[in-house]
């Protein structure tokens, strides 16, 4: 429980350090373009926003490699789960907590507040982020073959493995898209997501399905992925400065995407 408290501060911190960064505004794009080209590797933007997951993976990796570590934590903080009684336990929601800080994204929009993309672009850049954290999980499972704590029963192949957890994953993916979309607005925004994605993570431990290091690694995937859709969207959306609109067509006879890029 400690580790995981500890984690959430540091993401807490070092998220309100990158928004308040953010928040900096230069108006000449030549400036600013001479400034990327003379800033050191340490000092970019992909440097900064891989420090924390990057820190959790490999906080991750230590876990597994210290003789009898995992198995020390899961007995200490599995403090929801009875061997006993397996089936008689308190609902901690970590099923629907996942998804929270998306949805809170979209339910803050709406009531008037801007986020930093339109609502299509943001969109896009969650689906995509989903699906390639996904991809990260189901495959890592694959490869890994590292089982579930003993007690449990599973069913089927993904569901024996564990390393990384796709619930933490999925909510690191939701509290970073809100940090990157509304952060700037207020650090305690970003806090919010993140304490939510951390309960998620606390929960998979206490429930017993999952080791604390799986747990971290769900977070580094879940947040490098995300940022890495935003790494990804931002270099294309350079050659398209304010000239790519995308809407979505949706009638009784045809549904899909409207693409138009003015010359």
């Amino acid at each position: 429980m400690r580790i995981l408290s500890i984690i959430m501060i540091i993401l807490f911190f070092s998220n309100k350090t990158v928004a308040q960064s953010d928040s900096l505004k230069v108006i000449d794009s030549t400036s600013v373009n001479r400034l990327d080209i003379h800033k050191k590797w340490y000092e970019s933007r992909f440097a900064h926003e891989s420090i924390v997951p990057v820190s959790l993976a490999l906080g991750s990796v230590a876990i597994i490699c210290i003789p009898g570590l995992k198995e020390d934590l899961q007995k200490t903080l599995r403090w929801n789960y009875n061997p006993a009684t397996t089936g008689i336990y308190a609902n901690l929601y970590e099923d629907q907590l996942r998804y929270v800080p998306s949805i809170a994204a979209y339910a803050i929009s709406f009531c008037g507040v801007a986020s930093r993309h339109p609502f299509i672009d943001k969109s896009v850049i969650l689906a995509v982020s989903y699906i390639a954290s996904d991809f990260i999980v189901y495959n890592g499972k694959m490869l890994t073959k590292s089982l579930r704590p003993p007690g449990r029963t599973y069913t089927g192949i993904q569901n024996i493995y564990s390393l990384p957890s796709q619930h933490t994953a999925m909510a690191f993916v939701a509290a970073t898209f809100l940090d990157h979309e509304l952060g700037y607005i207020s650090p305690w925004i970003s806090a919010g997501g993140y304490a939510t994605a951390t309960w998620v993570g606390i929960a998979r431990i206490a429930n017993n399905y999952h080791w604390t290091s799986d747990v971290l690694m769900g977070a580094a995937v879940g947040m490098l992925m995300t940022n890495a859709t935003y790494w990804a969207y931002d270099g294309v959306m350079k050659f398209f400065p304010k000239r790519l609109t995308v809407s979505p067509i949706i009638d009784p006879n045809h549904t899909g995407l409207y693409f138009c890029y003015k010359l």
